[in-house]
């Protein structure tokens, strides 16, 4: 198989996310909150802001030549966002509960450059520009136990599936001269792939404060997961202050994905950034 890779240089994200949510920023038990295990129903609701980098390596096929092409991006901040959707919750009774998350992210119009070509490299009399995209979706959704709960904080057992769908394209338009060699790739083009994993996800959640007003505390989330990808994780924790309506937390976010085979799109995925998120409890 004739491969074609091809290396980004460092780039510009910002990512900016709306959603409700409780999985990563839950409040610290003080004496001015609800007691979240009196036996009645209580949930949070939480919009945040995510600045997330991103680091993936990715796959295209070359149609009619049996080839590939490889893309490598660093972890750096996006410039070009177009679209974000955020959506997260948390309900429970007593020691049972439930957690979900819908994630929607769009990013277009990226700028980057080919460098190597199928194991040859190219000097500055090429002119190698690409344009790439990348737009996808994740949904968790888990069942909770509290697994114990003091006036210094709580933790849960989260045992649910995660999947992920991401979508990617890339153009490219470029001239070559002196130095051409052969090459199976047209001058300009465009291709696209996308994956569908599901994985099963099992982990722990919750807060803690070492502080003897309660008010300031650390949340926490990680959990691990296994299945359609070979290993994928998703971790928080950051430090947050109570009100009695609820809370606001700053936090870094991290999540991951690995899959092997020479098929797979994304051969590795990497989102991670900090977050800023206001909490309501009810």
């Amino acid at each position: 198989m004739r491969r074609v890779v091809a290396l980004l240089p460092r780039f510009s994200m910002m990512a900016l996310g709306v959603a409700l949510a409780t999985g990563l920023a839950a409040p610290a038990a003080h004496a001015d909150t609800s007691d979240f295990w009196d036996g009645n129903w209580h949930g949070n609701i939480e919009p945040y802001v995510w600045l997330p980098g991103i680091s993936a390596e990715t796959r295209y096929q070359l149609p009619n030549s049996g080839g590939e092409v490889q893309q490598k991006t660093d972890n750096n901040i996006f410039s070009y966002l177009s679209g974000a959707f955020m959506l997260d919750g948390t309900l429970r009774k007593g020691d049972w509960g439930m957690y979900g998350d819908i994630d929607w992210v769009k990013f277009s119009n990226e700028q980057g450059r080919f460098t190597n070509i199928g194991g040859e490299r190219f000097g500055a009399n090429a002119n190698l520009d690409t344009r790439w995209g990348l737009k996808g979706g994740m949904v968790n959704f888990a069942g909770l136990y509290t697994l114990s709960h003091t006036g210094q904080g709580f933790i849960d057992l989260i045992f649910g599936v995660r999947y992920l769908w991401l979508k990617g394209n890339l153009n490219w338009n470029f001239t070559l001269n002196g130095n051409a060699g052969n090459i199976n790739i047209a001058t300009d083009g465009h291709l696209n792939n996308q994956m569908h994993v599901t994985d099963g996800i099992v982990g722990i959640r919750g807060n803690w404060s070492p502080f003897e007003s309660k008010r300031w505390f650390m949340p926490y989330y990680l959990d691990v997961g296994a299945g359609s990808s070979d290993t994928t994780y998703k971790l928080s924790f950051g430090i947050a202050y109570g009100y009695d309506w609820g809370d606001i937390a700053l936090s870094y976010r991290d999540i991951k994905y690995s899959q092997s085979g020479d098929n797979k799109f994304i051969k590795e995925l990497n989102l991670s950034g900090p977050t800023f998120s206001v909490n309501w409890n009810f």
